[in-house]
């Protein structure tokens, strides 16, 4: 049996290359890159912090959003990623899956190309930073900017296999819908014997 008919299940009848796949779990590799900093962050644990010690904010609140908050969001981000290559993917309307892929990974991908940009003109003079953001050029942002351009990449390649993936076909003779289209109507007697 081949690896691609083993992937098939009754959930899903359309196989799932492996290159979509790898790209799949790329972006959830670099969804959980971002996350787990952050959480780790949330405990106290300062390690790979992209800006000064100082910028962390005070308010507990303020602590928890940006690091418990943004790290859940992330974690939930990155196993929502999965519903562009697994089965369980079906129940959400394509549309919104190739949508919201495509949207934010374009974003991530933007936002991981605008640090280079900026280190760039820096680099070349054409840019002079702010005491501020000066002080925010760490060696950790050599990290976290590749991490928003990988992830944006990864994520926005599954949602354009997901796109150029064929439809799963509704059961024949019977009204169950296709996952991402109109309901198909089961031919009368009067129809199959005219």
């Amino acid at each position: 049996m081949s690896k691609a008919r083993a992937e098939t299940t009754s959930a899903s009848a359309v196989p799932v290359s492996r290159w979509e796949r790898t790209v799949g779990y790329c972006a959830v590799v670099a969804g959980l890159a971002y996350a787990l900093p952050h959480l780790w962050w949330g405990l106290g644990i300062m390690f790979a912090y992209p800006d000064t010690p100082e910028s962390v904010p005070d308010v507990a609140w303020q602590r928890m959003i940006a690091f418990w908050g943004m790290g859940a969001a992330a974690t939930l981000a990155a196993l929502a990623t999965t519903a562009l290559f697994r089965p369980w993917g079906d129940f959400f309307p394509r549309w919104l899956r190739i949508g919201a892929a495509l949207t934010a990974g374009t974003g991530l991908t933007l936002w991981g190309l605008g640090y280079g940009y900026l280190r760039f003109f820096v680099a070349v003079g054409r840019v002079e930073p702010s005491a501020e953001v000066a002080a925010s050029f760490g060696p950790w942002n050599f990290y976290w900017y590749p991490v928003f351009f990988v992830w944006g990449v990864s994520l926005a390649l599954a949602g354009l296999h997901l796109r150029h993936r064929p439809r799963r076909p509704a059961a024949p003779g019977t009204d169950v819908p296709q996952p991402d289209g109109p309901a198909r109507r089961a031919p009368s007697t009067t129809e199959v014997n005219s």
